[in-house]
């Protein structure tokens, strides 16, 4: 009888030791993304007590969000990375990954806070000189982040000695691969708009979806975004999934192929359907 195609291998790190085997595999990446999710506490803190607004929500709204999901980009970049051998963790694209990461990482949160903290927007200010090169410096750090995804997801595709059966490391490069294409093309998009991330209906973000403030009058181009993102994290969650199956590696890496295309699939669809004006959920 086959092994089930998702157990992971000998030489992976117990569950219990995850956390230090993470820390040890990069420094850096750990420290500034535990860190920015303990910088959520005061910032939530901040959000209810501070009253002000803007574009209809707590001006420290953004900043929690940058902060959680950086956060979380972060961590899951080294929680990839602990499966790789010794070898790899010294090559120069783990360093990259490490240093651009968190560097950037770092910019993004603090420059969003910076302007959340005074009321003012961040994003689509071009209103002075110093706000339209500090948005083209977020852009450019933004693309840097995302880049980080597809350094790491070419240094596992190498790796010989990944410590992660094949179709759990396919839906793992994939997922990173995806999250710098979608993430970064989607957001590309998203960042030369004059107008905003709102297409039709009302220009606030007021009364949007329940925690993540996505328009329920028109089309926000937040949402792919946020998919494309996360594909790093949906596409290894299916596979991991599979493991409720007894499934061949071969038939589990197709399964995995499969889901991807599905998942970019919907997240064009979620694209067109926000250029259209077409609210996510209207609920």
């Amino acid at each position: 009888m086959h092994k089930h195609s998702l157990h992971l291998a000998p030489n992976s790190p117990p569950v219990t030791g995850l956390h230090m085997r993470m820390r040890q595999v990069s420094a850096p990446l750990y420290w500034t993304g535990l860190g920015l999710l303990l910088l959520c506490i005061p910032t939530l803190a901040l959000a209810l007590w501070d009253a002000r607004l803007f574009q209809g929500v707590s001006v420290w709204l953004k900043p929690l969000k940058f902060a959680l999901s950086t956060g979380v980009y972060l961590l899951t970049l080294v929680l990839v990375m602990v499966y790789l051998p010794l070898e790899d963790l010294r090559s120069k694209k783990a360093l990259y990954v490490a240093w651009i990461g968190a560097i950037t990482g770092v910019f993004e949160v603090a420059y969003v806070s910076f302007q959340g903290a005074q009321g003012l927007g961040s994003h689509f200010n071009l209103s002075t000189r110093f706000h339209a090169n500090m948005y083209t410096l977020m852009g450019v750090g933004a693309v840097l982040l995302t880049s980080a995804a597809l350094v790491c997801a070419v240094l596992i595709a190498r790796s010989r000695a990944y410590a992660l059966p094949p179709a759990l490391k396919l839906a793992v490069v994939l997922g990173l691969v995806l999250a710098f294409v979608l993430g970064t093309g989607f957001g590309g998009y998203l960042s030369a708009q004059r107008a905003g991330h709102w297409v039709g209906g009302m220009p606030t973000d007021s009364g949007g979806l329940p925690l993540f403030t996505w328009s329920r009058s028109g089309g926000d181009l937040r949402v792919a975004h946020f998919f494309g993102i996360h594909a790093m994290h949906f596409i290894p969650a299916f596979a991991l999934a599979l493991g409720l199956i007894k499934l061949q590696p071969s038939a589990a890496k197709g399964a995995v192929w499969g889901f991807a295309v599905l998942f970019s699939g919907f997240c064009t669809w979620t694209f067109v359907q926000a250029v259209r004006g077409v609210p996510f959920l209207a609920l």
